[in-house]
């Protein structure tokens, strides 16, 4: 019952925002066809995107990319999977957080040149951006924290993936860039809007306008890395998801899930919602968790007063 109603709190405030921002797109794209930009999308084939689970009872959802010989750039088949996957996600009440990685030593050199070559038009520049905002944007809105697990290049649209993510985990040997404006336009699937609310306006700008890319203690310095690796040289995959697992553990040790997900959803919505609806939906989360198992478990061990 508790777990109902605390699911029942979650999606509400997930369907209402939802429906603002299809709204707002809608508004503005009323001509496009979400299932045939899919199915236009599905006839550029390469690479893949899987979904595994690790941590403890397979409580971390991981996304990986995969395009061999490509920097795992983002085929129009791998949106496709992409999207299906966060979709999957987002009606998924079994993990506490989501890792997007690339394998083979980088993260995303961004959308597939030979596909973009095959769209060079503004019409289906438009229906891209279009498909990939609404995967970008429900990526961001997962109800649980959502991880960048990052080595090696993270270029143009692999950055626009980058910023949808709440945190991101780096090596010491991460290259990231917005190379939009290097190849006359900008970023296109949402990617400006939320690199501006992680950095903030001014520094947003500087990366857009950087003719080189960044480092990763550069990205740490502007915000843009939250966590670094410690080892140095480049980490296999394996090592390098073990090491963003630690800490993703670490971080969320002793919370319980449907903890996590409120936490992130007064968090995100404290800006996406009016500030009366934001107020009301907090009031609401914090209804539900009040007097729950946690809630209580907590009060009977004093938690708030133990030393650490």
């Amino acid at each position: 019952m508790l777990l109902q109603r605390i699911s029942h709190c979650f999606k509400y405030t997930s369907v209402l925002f939802n429906k603002a921002y299809q709204k707002q797109l809608l508004s503005t794209a009323s001509n496009l066809n979400l299932t045939e930009i899919r199915e236009q999308l599905s006839q550029f084939q390469g690479g893949h995107v899987d979904l595994s689970y690790r941590g403890d009872n397979g409580c971390i959802a991981v996304i990986s990319l995969l395009h061999s010989g490509r920097m795992n750039a983002l085929t129009g088949s791998m949106c496709v999977s992409l999207y299906d996957i966060i979709r999957q996600l987002s009606t998924s009440e079994e993990h506490k957080a989501v890792v997007v990685r690339g394998l083979q030593g980088h993260f995303c050199a961004g959308a597939d040149l030979n596909m973009l070559k095959k769209m060079a038009d503004p019409a289906n520049g438009e229906r891209f951006s279009y498909f990939m905002q609404e995967t970008l944007c429900s990526l961001r809105h997962l109800p649980t924290p959502i991880y960048a697990a990052v080595q090696g290049n993270v270029l143009g649209a692999g950055a626009e993936l980058l910023v949808a993510c709440d945190f991101v985990i780096a090596s010491p040997q991460t290259n990231i860039q917005f190379v939009q404006g290097r190849m006359g336009i900008v970023p296109g699937l949402a990617g400006a809007v939320h690199l501006v609310e992680k950095v903030g306006y001014h520094k947003a700008l500087d990366i857009l306008l950087m003719e080189k890319g960044m480092d990763a203690n550069t990205a740490l310095s502007k915000g843009l890395v939250d966590y670094l690796l410690p080892p140095p040289g480049e980490l296999s995959d394996d090592i390098l998801l073990d090491l963003s697992l630690e800490v993703i553990e670490a971080r969320l040790k002793g919370l319980a899930p449907q903890v996590i997900r409120g936490l992130k959803s007064v968090a995100i919505n404290s800006h996406r919602l009016s500030y009366s609806e934001a107020v009301t939906h907090e009031r609401n989360v914090f209804k539900s968790l009040w007097g729950a198992e946690s809630n209580l478990q907590a009060f009977r061990s004093n938690i708030k007063h133990k030393k650490k």
